[in-house]
């Protein structure tokens, strides 16, 4: 018994000794390496990486963008009343974005704007999930060491090293500024041309979305806290592809648009319109390219919007006053193509 428990032992040892090091050295979500980025082909902890990033440089950025993936394709340098960084991820959640903020003002950095694009991820999505997915999770900035501690040894995952492996083995870097960019601007690659697959369109969409109440108190709190430290708050909903927008629509999205307007006021991109219709415009059926992105720009910051897009509710500028006006024109849109529009059963 004795031999048993001192192979046992050693085996484990031995194992810690060559894996451990291969976990660092390996960093498929470029955890350990956060300053030295290596584009591997697996998408890294972008929400840890770019958190990261502003708490080391507290005075290079005075303004912020925050969202789901989708608002990673802006070109932040247009967005001219503040110096802003790019602070989207995969599935950014209005109360990620608020445990962002506190966690930011707590280490002295209050910024002068905060630009927030809304979309279906911040009504469905349930940001507890993210904590299971290492490419998501959030860092316990404020925490405890054990609570630090805990975060790293979550990356220290055997199967999940050997899946990654392959992916990497697999990647061929067409991308060689992508460390550069993301810690400078925070922005996708806005060179990469769009080329939508016509047959992949369907919705984006995973078995754990669901419309969330939680997400109007959320956003509210926001609100309240960007009015308690006199920070320039702005949001818009992003335009999202009219084949998910389908799917969207139908689980009570549209509702999501009315209820917003009692919180805050917003610029609504959303509907079927000639931008979310035109495949031309998305990677996929998420994604939308930079050049929507400036189209947003030029509306939320310039007041540019051409005619005929916001008689379809594109660039509309929405209040609980007018709020009617534009849930008005998202449902006629969607009984013209003959399509439900609130037939989920649960609300959270």
């Amino acid at each position: 018994m004795k031999k048993f428990l001192i192979k046992c032992v050693s085996f484990a040892l031995i194992l810690g000794i060559l894996f451990i090091p291969a976990a660092v050295i390996i960093d498929p979500y470029n955890i350990f390496h956060p300053d030295s980025i290596v584009n591997n082909g697996v998408e890294p902890n972008k929400r840890f990486i770019k958190m990261r990033n502003v708490l080391k440089h507290p005075d290079k950025y005075d303004s912020f963008l925050f969202g789901s993936s989708r608002v990673g394709f802006f070109d932040v340098s247009k967005m001219e009343d503040g110096k802003y960084y790019d602070m989207s991820y995969s599935e950014g959640t209005p109360a990620e974005h608020l445990e962002d903020l506190k966690i930011l003002i707590n280490h002295g950095i209050v910024p002068k704007n905060v630009t927030i694009g809304i979309d279906d991820i911040s009504y469905f999505v349930d940001p507890t999930f993210h904590y299971e997915q290492l490419y998501r999770r959030g860092f316990p900035w404020d925490g405890t060491f054990l609570d630090k501690l805990k975060f790293y040894l979550g990356y220290f995952d055997i199967i999940t090293l050997s899946d990654s492996l392959e992916v990497i083995m697999e990647h061929k870097n067409t991308d060689p500024i992508y460390g550069e960019r993301l810690l400078e601007t925070g922005t996708e690659n806005l060179e990469i041309p769009t080329g939508f697959n016509y047959e992949k369109t369907e919705a984006t969409w995973s078995d754990y979305y669901a419309p969330r109440e939680q997400s109007f108190k959320d956003i509210e709190g926001i609100v309240d806290l960007c009015d308690e430290y006199d920070i320039n708050l702005r949001f818009f909903t992003n335009p999202i592809n009219g084949y998910t927008y389908q799917k969207d629509i139908a689980n009570g999205y549209i509702v999501f648009l009315g209820q917003l307007a009692e919180i805050t006021d917003y610029y609504n991109f959303s509907g079927f319109n000639n931008v979310t219709l035109d495949m031309t415009n998305y990677y996929e059926t998420s994604h939308f390219c930079p050049e929507i992105g400036d189209k947003i720009i030029d509306c939320v910051y310039n007041g540019i919007t051409e005619k005929e897009l916001l008689e379809q509710g594109f660039g509309m500028h929405v209040t609980r006053e007018n709020v009617d006006e534009l849930t008005d024109i998202l449902y006629s849109q969607a009984i013209n193509f003959d399509l439900p529009t609130n037939t989920y059963p649960d609300i959270k």
